[in-house]
Parts: C-alpha cells; structure tokens; sequence
C-alpha cells in the first residue's frame, strides 16, 4: 500500500484554510469546518499547523510569497502595476478578505515585517526611488508610503462606506474600476 500523499493533504487543508478564513477571519473560523472540508482529520491538521493562529499565518504567508513572486513589478509604471494588483485581488477574493480581516485581527505589524522581509521588497522600493530619480514619480513620496497609497485604492471598494467588495460588477463595471485605479495612481505619482 502507497504511503499518503503529505504535500496533498496540506495543500487541502491550506486551501479550506483560506476559504473559512477569507469568510470568518481568524477568529470566527472553526478548525472543525476546515478539516471537515479538506476532508482531513484535526489531529492532522494541528499535527502539520500547530494551532489556528499558525495556520492563518500559513495561509497568509504562503499566499502573500506567491503574490509577490506572481505579480511583476516595474517603478516607472506604478499605474499599471495597482491595476495588476486590482485584478489579483479580484481573483483571489478570500486572500483580500483574509488581509483585512488580519488587521482587524492585530496582525498588521506581523503582516509588515512579512512584507518588508520579502527579497522582492527591496527590489520594489529601488524601483520606486529609480523612477523618483527619473522624475517619472513625485520624488516627494517615500517609496513604502507610496506602496500603502496604491493598496488602499485598490482596497477601497471593500472598506469604505457603502463599497460593494466589487461584487455584481460586469465587465464594463470592472474595467471602469480599473480606470479609476489606473488614474488615481497616476495623478498621485504626478504630485
């Protein structure tokens, strides 16, 4: 008899992860319906993860290494890059979720620390202070400041009063959205 598949039955487990915790965040998710849907035991799954808490940081850090290495990344077109960003987050709509439900949930400095010790990071701000250089960017900006800016308007539709977390949108809603993105990150790039 062949031994079990371990890397598959983790990836399940992440997988249901991310869906109970993109709809509960970390404190109204239940280990129970992640097991259940990842159709492995909780003994298991606590033996790969430890506990809830290092199993949301698995999910986030898995997910954030991803995006990080997925999204290409070029200073001197910051417009461009928050529309990439946009649509990655449209595709990936518990990872937006589970984001901000971590700073909600006291995970904002562990989520920084994450990014900032990322080896693209520092890739990214030199490509922001090359485009300052340039003078393609407001050279006014610090580079991560900027990066904040450029989340929070992609963000903005599922935090801001009355947002619809870009749900029911058409096509043509979503390009318009792209549009708004596109033209707010370029006028803050403008100064």
């Amino acid at each position: 008899m062949a031994a079990p598949d371990v890397s598959a039955t983790k990836q399940r487990i992440l997988d249901a992860a991310v869906a109970e915790f993109g709809a509960y965040g970390l404190a109204g998710a239940r280990i129970d319906r992640i097991a259940s849907a990842a159709k492995a035991s909780k003994e298991r799954l606590y033996a790969y993860f430890g506990d809830k808490v290092a199993l949301f940081h698995a999910v986030l850090d898995t997910n954030f290494a991803e995006a990080m290495e997925r999204l290409s990344f070029d200073g001197a077109d910051l417009p461009d890059q928050a529309v990439a960003l946009f649509d990655d987050m449209l595709a990936k709509p518990d990872i937006q979720r589970m984001m901000i439900w971590g700073q909600l949930q006291g995970e904002s400095i562990r989520m920084r620390e994450l990014a900032e010790s990322h080896p693209s990071w520092e890739r990214r701000i030199g490509a922001i202070r090359r485009a300052q250089s340039d003078g393609i960017v407001d050279a006014r900006w610090d580079p991560a400041e900027l990066v904040t800016m450029m989340f929070g308007i992609v963000f903005g539709w599922l935090v801001a009063p009355c947002a619809d977390g870009n749900d029911g949108l058409d096509e043509a809603g979503l390009a318009h959205r792209r549009e708004v993105v596109r033209e707010a990150v370029r006028r803050i790039c403008q100064g």
